[in-house]
């Protein structure tokens, strides 16, 4: 249990920059990944007496990759997150970057959908192939943290792939 003001803002030291990179590569917003990260931990010392401390890593990244996701899928008010009208305008002035810059959010939008799926469909498929595929953590580490062997990783990782590809591949190859 992260229990006491003292273990709690170890954690935040330990794991402030990983939530931070996290929402960052889904939002692709500086400003507003500062917000997902203080609004984790802000859940993190809401629930701090119910998170054991030993799978308090895998609660920030669901935590916020889920925070970071909700923000994209409900659309969130972009205007609003420029910090000037400068990023605006040289938007407004490059028409090849305003194709790009749509081209980026409908493949992050999909993207969002695609895992919001794998969620839905299996949690357990969600969190190893999130933490093994999108954030890298070594399959033997992701084992030995949830408890099971190497190979049932192996099957989770198989299946999750294998239902990503089944339910998404052709609306993938159309953007």
């Amino acid at each position: 249990m992260v229990n006491t003001n003292e273990k709690f803002r170890e954690i935040y030291e330990k794991y402030k920059n990983l939530i931070l990179k996290i929402a960052y590569d889904i939002t692709k917003d500086y400003h507003l990944s500062q917000d997902i990260c203080q609004k984790t931990f802000e859940k993190l010392y809401g629930y701090q007496n119910h998170v054991d401390e030993d799978r308090v890593k895998s609660w920030l990244i669901v935590v916020a990759s889920n925070e970071a996701r909700d923000y994209c899928r409900k659309g969130g008010n972009y205007s609003v997150l420029l910090s000037g009208t400068a990023e605006l305008d040289y938007l407004m002035e490059n028409e090849n970057c305003i194709e790009l810059h749509i081209e980026r959010e409908a493949k992050r939008e999909l993207l969002g959908r695609m895992m919001d799926g794998l969620r839905e469909k299996n949690p357990n498929w969600y969190e190893v192939f999130l933490l093994a595929e999108y954030l890298e953590v070594p399959r033997k580490v992701i084992a030995k943290q949830r408890g099971v062997s190497l190979s049932t990783v192996d099957v989770y990782l198989r299946k999750a792939k294998k239902w990503l590809i089944t339910q998404y591949q052709k609306e993938y190859e159309k953007l």
